[in-house]
């Protein structure tokens, strides 16, 4: 008995040390691993300084390209591509965070972000997934119309590859189209234009006032000749907002009857739809179209240039800008002009043309965000006149 007792002893103080360098040992273990990841980092830079490794390199497939589209949402889809030249994927952290925005006109549209985009080896593509922003388009038209029907994209995009040696990549990719013609403004001058023709009546001259027969050489017992001849029509745009877009209609009138008739239109009536969608529209008790640059009256046999102004709400862009995007941006312009002159002999109105408004069709089609397809516009420029 008296010999069990050291060994005992022994034995106890034998896992008690064992036990002390296995806590000292495990105690080591956050500073090692701390160490090892350090060099490993160290070996990493090194090899990239050696050129050994390298930082992937990352950009943008194109500006992109519109991905679902409908009477709530128009979505773009943008693809990053990323090379990475090493043999082993890279996942440390939020790997590559790309920054994207696309402007139209200088107005920004749509914008994202997408972090944590892992990298494998080679190449890789990610999408990124925005929405356009449809309050913003009502300034895009603004835009648009003042710089003169042009249609300017720029996609961008900051890329963000963080590695322990981090890089940076800006993409810049830009566009402007629609740069040798107005398909908006043409459609509405060739409708302008289509007024052209010789309107007249002929009334007995009992019913005209004496201020009016006075000078004609005409007796009351006579008949008059009462009326208009639009020689030629075109149309500019005038004030833009967000909420009302102006447009000044040209005509060039002459008067080829027997007595001054009034210089400016009682009303005109004015409507353009694109897509079939009824984006402006101006006509009847609504309509108050200003004298811009008008005589008062036109004598008989005088010609002159009359000029005046219709504003037309436009809240309905957004509407035909998804259209636009669903049909392939491609858009159906449909316009139509009329007018209603009076009659100052009888005091009733004269409308032209008589029957009907004027119906004038054409098409356009951007590529904003189509691949391969050209601008193009079938809608015939006004026919301005170079002088009297």
């Amino acid at each position: 008995m008296s010999e069990a007792g050291p060994a005992g002893s022994g034995a106890e103080s034998a896992e008690g040390g064992w036990r002390s360098r296995l806590a000292a040992l495990v105690g080591t273990w956050p500073r090692r691993i701390a160490t090892g990841l350090g060099a490993l980092v160290g070996l990493f830079v090194l090899l990239y300084l050696l050129g050994i490794v390298g930082a992937p390199s990352a950009g943008l497939v194109d500006r992109g390209d519109w991905g679902e589209v409908t009477d709530e949402r128009t979505e773009i889809v943008t693809t990053v591509w990323v090379n990475n030249p090493n043999p082993v994927g890279v996942s440390l952290g939020d790997t590559v965070t790309a920054d994207y925005d696309i402007s139209l006109n200088d107005v920004l549209l749509a914008e994202g972000t997408k972090s944590n985009i892992t990298v494998p080896r080679g190449n890789s593509t990610e999408q990124l997934r925005t929405d356009v922003l449809n309050d913003r388009l009502a300034d895009w038209w603004v835009r648009y119309v003042r710089s003169n029907e042009t249609v300017a994209v720029d996609a961008n995009a900051t890329l963000r590859v963080d590695t322990p040696l981090p890089v940076t990549y800006d993409v810049h990719r830009n566009r402007t189209m629609l740069t040798e013609s107005t398909p908006v403004i043409d459609s509405l001058s060739a409708s302008a234009n289509r007024t052209s023709g010789t309107y007249t009546r002929s009334v007995g001259a009992g019913e005209a006032s004496d201020s009016l027969l006075e000078g004609t050489g005409l007796s009351e017992t006579g008949s008059l000749t009462v009326g208009y001849e639009i020689e030629r029509g075109w149309a500019t745009w005038g004030e833009v907002t967000a909420n009302r877009t102006t447009v000044v209609f040209h005509m060039r009138v002459h008067n080829p009857g027997d007595v001054p008739v009034p210089g400016s239109p009682e009303g005109i009536g004015v409507s353009i739809d694109l897509n079939d969608v009824p984006t402006f529209e101006a006509d009847g008790g609504s309509l108050s179209a200003r004298n811009a640059e008008s005589p008062l009256l036109i004598g008989p046999n005088e010609t002159r240039e009359v000029a005046f102004a219709v504003t037309m709400d436009n809240d309905r862009v957004d509407e035909w800008f998804t259209s636009h995007v669903r049909n392939g941006e491609r858009t159906t312009v449909e316009s139509r002009v009329q007018l209603v002159l009076a009659n100052p002999v009888t005091g009733d109105s004269l409308r032209i043309p008589r029957d009907s408004a004027t119906v004038y069709d054409c098409s356009f089609q951007t590529a904003i965000l189509v691949d391969g397809q050209n601008t193009s516009s079938d809608c015939e420029p006004p026919r301005v006149p170079s002088g009297p």
